[in-house]
């Protein structure tokens, strides 16, 4: 998570394609426009992401923009999470299933309604719920087009690369040890395919 702030697990990416070259005017709308937003009083997800200053967590304006800093372009995506815990949601669906059928002289429930009363039931606590921030700092070196993100998880991997590729119009493609040392070698001009000579190495000599 926090690539700045101290020690942190991260995934690497090598960007497919180059920015422009006036980069930082052509990308700040694009960002602006993938900036986090939060959740306003009527919405009923559980889920709100997008892209904020890698320093402050509150500026979604970009003014400054402090994103840029020669090679390199850095944010943080911000992803706020609203959770109804389980034995919540069941206690206020069976007290609402009860308030229903006292209210509508009923002895049973529908199954189909009590899937509604569960909707909307789990949709009013949602809007109470208070969200969970979560950032992920992000930083991209625009001259080796080599790119650090700051978390291991799948999900939001998967997540982030989405939300590059609608902002920056490029794709990413995931750098793994093997990849890396290819790499290396040629910008050293060797060729990489000795690479596939190397066989693991037992200390026991078994």
């Amino acid at each position: 998570m926090g690539l700045l702030r101290g020690s942190a697990s991260f995934s690497r990416y090598i960007v497919n394609g180059t920015p422009p070259e006036n980069y930082p005017e052509a990308y700040v709308d694009c960002i602006i426009r993938y900036s986090f937003r939060g959740f306003d009083e009527n919405s009923d997800l559980d889920r709100s992401t997008g892209w904020v200053n890698i320093m402050n967590i509150f500026d979604t304006e970009f003014q400054q923009k402090q994103f840029h800093m020669y090679p390199y372009l850095s944010l943080s995506l911000r992803a706020d999470t609203r959770k109804v815990p389980s034995n919540a949601l069941k206690q206020h669906c069976l007290e609402e299933e009860h308030r229903v059928k006292v209210t509508e002289n009923l002895e049973y429930l529908s199954k189909e309604r009590r899937r509604e009363i569960k909707e909307i039931t789990m949709s009013r606590l949602l809007k109470r719920a208070i969200p969970r921030t979560n950032t992920y700092d992000m930083i991209w070196n625009t001259q080796t087009s080599m790119l650090i993100f700051g978390t291991t998880s799948n999900r939001i991997c998967d997540e982030f690369a989405e939300l590059f590729f609608k902002t920056f119009g490029l794709n990413l493609s995931p750098v793994f040890p093997y990849s890396l040392a290819g790499i290396n070698l040629e910008k050293q001009c060797i060729n990489p395919g000795i690479l596939d000579s190397i066989r693991p190495f037992n200390v026991n000599g078994d």
